[in-house]
């Protein structure tokens, strides 16, 4: 029987008629599982990522997908050499040093999947510019799929630009506030992970107080306890292009939604 490279070192055994010892066969039971991993993960982002979206209307959580793998990679010692090089780079964790336009501010907030977060956004008067990206993590420049493995701690975040004189940044917070469910942890409606969880990362400590003080009054508001994290914004990964303006230029089936100032048009969260 020809053998066909999938199936590992164990697979390969057994085809062969080969019998595994009683001091190999732990090993080529791991490798066995890792093979079949590594299987399961590159069809996944091949097809699961294009098809699984159209049938549910929520995006697949590569996370659940790959826990196994992580498994396996903390025991038999394997990864990506990458990860393993960048996991614990400081300079994830450092402030957001990008300067704003003259005469812009910056916000930054997480509240599950950013396309919808981001034309939310979009619409508020006085706001220029809006981008989403990725933050919060332990990763220097991740990757969608590295967010969404569920190893970086990255939110999905959206970066406002925006005019003080125009829109103050209560007014951002309500926007905030109004778009999301804050008391669900590390979940928005069917999206499950840490990267959608609720969070405000603030630029100046003018913006941390207001944070505050809104976070007190939407709790006042309601019977479940807010679970919004609220800590000083760092470094921003904009994310890949693809995402940008997601909604607006017509998301997964092409029907695109207004991002016009003061639109109150249902948003649809996947296109």
């Amino acid at each position: 029987m020809e053998y066909r490279g999938d199936v590992g070192i164990w697979g390969q055994e057994m085809i062969r008629g080969k019998k595994c010892t009683a001091t190999s066969r732990p090993l080529l039971l791991v490798t066995f599982f890792y093979s079949l991993n590594l299987a399961k993960t590159k069809f996944l982002s091949e097809f699961s990522v294009k098809c699984c979206c159209f049938f549910s209307q929520t995006r697949p959580n590569i996370s659940r997908n790959n826990s196994s793998m992580n498994l396996l990679n903390r025991l038999v010692g394997l990864g990506s050499p990458r990860a393993v090089e960048t996991m614990n780079s400081t300079a994830a964790q450092e402030p957001d040093d990008d300067t704003p336009a003259p005469g812009q501010q910056f916000a930054q907030f997480g509240a599950g999947c950013f396309w919808g977060v981001e034309l939310a956004f979009q619409r508020a008067s006085g706001v220029t510019k809006t981008e989403v990206g990725y933050s919060q993590g332990s990763l220097h420049n991740p990757s969608y799929e590295d967010v969404c493995s569920g190893t970086t701690h990255h939110s999905e975040v959206v970066r406002v630009h925006y005019d003080p004189n125009e829109c103050s940044y209560k007014t951002l917070l309500d926007v905030f506030w109004t778009r999301h469910d804050p008391t669900t942890m590390n979940r928005q409606g069917n999206d499950v992970g840490t990267q959608y969880r609720s969070g405000i990362y603030y630029y100046t400590p003018e913006q941390e107080k207001e944070a505050r003080e809104s976070l007190e009054q939407q709790q006042k508001k309601l019977n479940r306890k807010i679970v919004t994290e609220i800590l000083p914004a760092k470094k921003f990964y904009r994310a890949e292009e693809y995402h940008q303006q997601y909604l607006e230029k017509g998301g997964r089936f092409g029907f695109k939604q207004s991002a016009s100032k003061g639109c109150s048009n249902p948003i649809r969260c996947y296109g």
